[in-house]
Parts: C-alpha cells; structure tokens; sequence
C-alpha cells in the first residue's frame, strides 16, 4: 500500500512539472498570443490568395512583423513550438486557450 501512495506521490509531482516550460521557451500566454495572432494572419492570406505560393512572402513578412512586435525571435518560436508539440499536456493547454480566445472573438 505505500509502494502504491509513494508512486501516485511521484507521478503527480512529475504530471505537475511538466506544465513548467523552460527559459528559452516561450510562456503559455506569450505564446497562445503568437500562435492566434498567426493563425490569423495565415486565415486572411488563405481565404484571400488561395494558392500558397501566392502569398507566403507577404505571410512571411507579417509574421516576422508580428514577432517582432512581441521581441521574439523566429528560431525561438520554432524552438517553443516544438516543444509544446512534444509535450501534449502543454500543447493541449495551448489548443484550449487559443479555442478559447479565438471564439470569444467571434462571438
């Protein structure tokens, strides 16, 4: 029965670490605000152009303008959007608060 405690013990203390992200990777909030004001950006040029190849130098720009604005850099959003690929529990925090925004705007 303690072997049992001791293990639930030490997997919520390991559950609970992994919603930390490291220094050099962008918070949740920080990076829900990126990742939504993109997706955005990516939805105007798609319904407007069609054809990637039409619009991702222009795409391009304004995400750079948009990092920028928020002094990041594009390999440190690449570097923080791997990483909450890599960890589902941040990525789906991530999915949430975006869903989330996102439909608050619609609405």
């Amino acid at each position: 029965m303690k072997l049992l405690f001791y293990f639930s013990l030490i997997l919520c203390l390991y559950a609970c670490n992994q919603t930390k992200v490291p220094e050099e990777i962008l918070p949740l909030e920080q990076m829900s605000k990126l990742v939504e004001e993109i997706t955005i950006l990516e939805t105007h040029y798609q319904s407007k152009f069609g054809v990637p190849s039409q619009y991702k130098g222009a795409l391009d720009q304004s995400v750079s303008s948009v990092l920028q604005k928020a002094n990041c850099t594009q390999e440190k959003f690449k570097k923080s959007l791997r990483y909450y690929a890599a960890h589902p529990e941040l990525q789906k925090a991530l999915n949430d608060t975006l869903l989330t925004s996102l439909s608050r705007k619609l609405n």
